[in-house]
């Protein structure tokens, strides 16, 4: 598989086989992670494997907390895009919800546990947490992010299923004391990981993107 193709059919998948993918596989796409672009090659990154009782945890402080930790996230200030973009990201998101929606209730999918699953990393076997460190920059934000987008194909070629989890993001001091976590740590967010449950209607959402033409400008 070429490389376009592999990054097209990569997709995020919520319902798992309880097979738990073999540690010598995870810490291959790991590396392939490690290898993301980072600014002076610092590799300012740390990835934490959750299973078993580590990642049960971590749920159970997500759906306790999350909430609140939410509620506090909105309170604070925030840089607002203009109204006419603002209005076209809402029409792309409404559009993709409607869409999502009408096909799980086509194939009689239970909603609220769908809406569950992505506090308790959509019931995957294992965890992956992306943490980071403290940057005026936020070089050491970007280039995590950009380990994590590898990771996610990495694990796609490897026949692997993820879900990106941004409750972690979210919930993160709460999982931080949870775990003993280093406190100047910076939880990025989660994945979810696994091998995806054969023919689940969750794992076969319609998706689609905007011709690349509408969101290009050549100067």
């Amino acid at each position: 598989m070429d490389m376009l193709t592999l990054i097209k059919e990569r997709k995020s998948i919520r319902c798992f086989s309880p097979e738990l993918p073999p540690s010598d596989i995870i810490l291959d796409c790991l590396e392939a992670a490690s290898w993301a672009p980072n600014p002076t090659s610092q590799q300012p990154w740390q990835f934490i494997v959750l299973t078993g009782d580590a990642l049960q945890t971590v749920c159970r402080v997500i759906e306790e907390n999350f909430t609140d930790a939410a509620a506090k996230m909105a309170s604070e200030p925030a840089p607002a895009v203009s109204d006419p973009v603002a209005q076209v990201l809402k029409e792309r998101k409404d559009r993709s919800l409607s869409e999502m929606m009408a096909f799980l209730k086509e194939n009689n999918a239970d909603l609220k546990a769908i809406g569950r699953g992505n506090f308790i990393f959509h019931s995957a076997p294992m965890g992956i947490l992306f943490a980071t460190y403290p940057c005026k920059d936020q070089n050491f934000l970007k280039s995590t992010i950009a380990a994590m987008q590898t990771f996610l194909l990495a694990a796609t070629a490897r026949g692997l299923g993820t879900c990106w989890v941004n409750a972690i993001s979210i919930c993160q001091e709460y999982i931080k004391e949870a775990l003993s976590l280093s406190p100047e740590l910076i939880l990025v967010d989660g994945v979810a990981v696994g091998y995806p449950a054969a023919d689940a209607p969750l794992n076969r959402i319609p998706r689609h993107r905007l011709p690349v033409e509408e969101v290009t400008v050549f100067l």
